[in-house]
């Protein structure tokens, strides 16, 4: 091609100028624009996808205390340490936060409410001869039986007449829910899981607790195993069992 002609008026004929660059990209983005609002009337769950894969929906936690105090042997001071962490480590994660310490009282309807609205329970508790304190368990008799009654829980045990396929235990409603039982204890972590053992004869942690997280799972909870600090009064190791609840609590 002859010289003059390529440059002719100041311009080259093979590159375009800088207004029709302009031009070029306004037609891609317009182009762009309509494909995108043609995806969102064809498929509107595509756009919904992505938008959740983002932003996921903040989780609610309900953290419950079920301390009890015994003046003088039992202060529950370690309890509370670790419910200030849970807390801190759901912050951390933006979760939503409710929190109940059964010892300072409670409403049994509102804490039915904050079963429903709850995506996570942990309980945290001493263990008081082989269990959980007793006023745990009258929380949980009274704000599970207020749920049953209100069919809110659970419908019946989940048996239907004639289909045994149905087990019992299957009648839950709070299904997609968790559960997790966070404990102290004086027990050695050697006690659990070995046959040799005297007292629990190769048991675990979770055998131990299977009568408390058995209520959530009868409801439809998914429960998450045990978390147990151990030997807190004749070898503590406060420090490293909350570095590995931390590091658990990541996981929720």
């Amino acid at each position: 091609m002859d010289k003059n002609l390529r440059f002719a008026c100041g311009k080259s004929v093979g590159k375009p100028s800088n207004s029709e660059d302009f031009v070029a990209r306004e037609r891609r983005n317009f182009i762009k624009a309509g494909l995108a609002a043609t995806a969102a009337v064809v498929l509107p769950g595509f756009a919904t996808s992505a938008i959740g894969a983002v932003q996921p929906r903040v989780k609610n936690v309900l953290i419950i205390n079920a301390h009890q105090t015994y003046s003088g042997l039992s202060e529950g001071a370690l309890n509370r340490e670790y419910v200030a962490l849970i807390k801190d480590e759901m912050d951390k994660k933006g979760y939503h936060i409710q929190q109940t310490y059964i010892e300072k009282g409670y409403n049994i309807n509102e804490e039915v409410q904050k079963h429903l609205w709850a995506d996570i329970i942990i309980t945290q508790s001493p263990v008081f001869w082989f269990g959980t304190p007793w006023i745990y368990k009258k929380y949980v008799d009274e704000v599970f039986t207020a749920g049953m009654r209100q069919q809110s829980f659970l419908i019946d045990d989940g048996r239907i007449p004639n289909d045994p396929s149905k087990q019992y235990g299957s009648g839950g409603k709070l299904h997609g829910k968790k559960f997790l039982l966070s404990l102290t204890m004086n027990t050695p972590k050697e006690a659990f899981d070995d046959p040799a053992q005297r007292l629990y004869a190769g048991r675990s942690l979770e055998d131990l607790f299977s009568s408390t997280t058995s209520v959530y799972k009868f409801c439809g909870f998914a429960i998450l195993p045990v978390f147990g600090s151990f030997d807190v009064i004749k070898a503590p190791q406060i420090a490293e069992d909350k570095a590995r609840l931390i590091r658990y609590l990541a996981e929720l």
